[in-house]
């Protein structure tokens, strides 16, 4: 099915357009940043130059004080800190984060990690037990807690204060914590609701150096902005305000290649000599150490962001490089067997959701598996690990659709569900896996009675032919990209010749326009090279200028998303 593709309606005002003039900001930039709400100067200056001091007061943030008062308490005396993150990406950027600092502060901390399967998500009985066997009096907890009462009022049987640093949704009441920061508690007025995990602790640690740091310990938390990068990247959390500026400074961070576990990270992925961007945090880096946690021991990944000799953070990253081959292999099958299951109903739209079960598969790469399929399909994906007294699943839909409504008319045979409207989890017994089935099934039809259309929303019209390397330059200024701030895509026209198909997927060819000729190439578009004569043909064009870098060079590079027949 071919997206619709949209362009905004309406031009900026001609007084927008001076900025051209005043600070050389070419036109379709100014285009961009207007169709994407930015309306006074002050705010394209922001955009375009992220400063540190762009950053809200962590004091705003509903517990900070008490809980920046109990870490400063803990600091003074001899027990150990305990931190317990979660087992993905953002948990355990969260957990290195939170360790380093406050080790760097003077404590003596240790790390908790559940295992997936053995754990589950979240805070347990176990670990407050391994905590108070630890001796510790404080339980820092990081990407989960907002919900869990039950092991937080255990903490407090125990002696042990908790404090959180979270983003999940919080429930009608809050947990007996000793102090819980989450801006999206119900009483927050924090300016900004969409930090992740790893933002929120960046934001204790922040609070902790304003009262009681130095200098000294300032630049070295600023230098901990690589891992607040990655968590945020990985978490798929906007990149909009405070998210964009840790992230931009992040990734500067990373370009500095002081970290050994990202240097042996990067070595595995081969990105040595590339000019790092989020892309390369969001399908390089993280993917590598979310599977560790994905089949079962995130204390691999967490174990080597914590590695500072270089030799003992390549063994490790060659090891997780092993785990994340299985991952994809495992998540492999179940994508081949799931459009096995399929079979011909996919050649037309799909009128019901696609609910799959397994014996064979491996719950820890169902999400992943299920996005792709959301992907090819544009429906919501329910897929059911059936192995073990209690079956997990995962489950992801396309934008138009409410996951969470469609699970409740299944609910009855779930176990537990939760997460949001494009993205859930949830276990139920083996044996009622057919009636759930039949339940969300049904239940989804209703909102597909109509295929959900695609849509592809444009940036500006902009010929190739108006493309140069500077304007590529100017387009990366308007990153890091991501989720809630994506590439810009312009909408141009052109010839198109000299037709490749590279590595059997992508396609690479040249645009011709008036007096100029331009390479395009398309990541997963080979599928249209047959479409394409050898004499060529006129096409119309989704694209981003980029620049394009190889061995010290750098060209012009248009990446495109769609291509279409004129």
């Amino acid at each position: 099915m071919k997206s619709q593709w949209i362009l905004p309606t309406g031009a900026p005002p001609p007084e927008w357009k001076r900025m051209e003039s005043d600070w050389g900001i070419p036109t379709p930039i100014l285009d961009v940043l207007w169709n994407r709400g930015l309306r006074e100067r002050g705010e394209v200056e922001a955009f375009l130059r992220p400063s540190l001091d762009g950053l809200h007061d962590p004091f705003l943030l509903q517990d900070m004080d008490r809980a920046v008062a109990r870490v400063h308490q803990a600091l003074q005396g001899d027990a150990p800190i305990v931190v317990f993150g979660d087992y993905d990406v953002d948990g355990v950027t969260s957990s290195a984060l939170l360790s380093r600092v406050l080790t760097r502060f003077g404590a003596t901390v240790r790390t908790l990690l559940p295992n997936r399967f053995d754990d589950g998500y979240g805070l347990n009985k176990a670990a407050i037990e391994r905590a108070d066997a630890l001796g510790a009096k404080l339980l820092i907890v990081a990407d989960c807690g907002t919900t869990q009462h039950d092991p937080i009022a255990f903490a407090n049987e125990r002696g042990i204060d908790v404090v959180v640093c979270d983003h999940h949704m919080p429930e009608s009441s809050l947990p007996p914590a000793h102090a819980l920061i989450n801006p999206r508690r119900t009483d927050d007025a924090y300016p900004f609701a969409d930090l992740a995990a790893v933002g929120v602790s960046f934001k204790l640690l922040q609070g902790l150096v304003r009262a009681h740091g130095n200098e000294e310990i300032e630049r070295y938390l600023l230098n901990q902005l690589d891992l607040v990068a990655l968590g945020t990247v990985a978490d798929v959390v906007p990149l909009v305000d405070e998210n964009r500026i840790l992230t931009h400074f992040g990734i500067r961070v990373l370009r500095l290649r002081r970290r050994a576990a990202f240097e042996a990270l990067m070595e595995q992925a081969r990105l040595q000599d590339k000019h790092l961007d989020s892309s390369h945090l969001a399908f390089s880096l993280a993917p590598r150490l979310n599977a560790a946690g994905r089949l079962g021991d995130a204390t691999r990944a967490l174990d080597l962001l914590l590695e500072e000799e270089l030799g003992v953070a390549r063994r490790l990253a060659s090891a997780l490089e092993e785990v994340n081959s299985e991952r994809k292999s495992l998540n492999e099958r179940v994508q081949q067997e799931s459009l096995d299951t399929i079979g011909d109903e996919g050649r037309e739209p799909l009128r019901e959701a696609i609910v799959l079960g397994s014996t064979e598969w491996h719950p820890g790469v169902l999400g992943i598996a299920a996005s792709r399929l959301v992907g090819q399909f544009h429906v919501p994906v329910m897929l059911v690990s059936l192995t073990g007294e209690i079956a997990r699943g995962s489950a992801r839909a396309p934008h138009g659709i409410d996951l969470l409504e469609i699970l409740e008319h299944g609910a009855e045979f779930l176990t537990t569900f939760g997460g949001h409207r494009r993205a859930a989890g949830f276990s139920l017994a083996p044996e009622a896996f057919p009636a759930f089935q039949a339940a969300v099934t049904k239940a989804s039809r209703a909102y597909l009675e109509t295929p959900l259309a695609r849509s592809l929303g444009l940036d500006a019209a902009l010929e190739p032919s108006a493309c140069d390397l500077e304007l590529a330059r100017w387009v990366e200024r308007l990153g890091p990209f991501g989720e809630g701030n994506p590439e810009p895509l312009f909408l141009g026209r052109g010839l198109c010749r000299g037709v490749r198909v590279l590595k059997e997927r992508h396609l690479k060819l040249q645009v011709f326009g008036p007096g100029c000729q331009v390479e395009c190439i398309g990541f997963g578009l080979g599928e249209f090279a047959a479409e394409i004569p050898d004499r060529g043909a006129h096409f119309r064009l989704a694209f981003t200028p980029t620049v394009n870098r190889y061995r010290g060079q750098e060209r012009l590079q248009l990446k495109l998303r769609e291509i279409d027949f004129v």
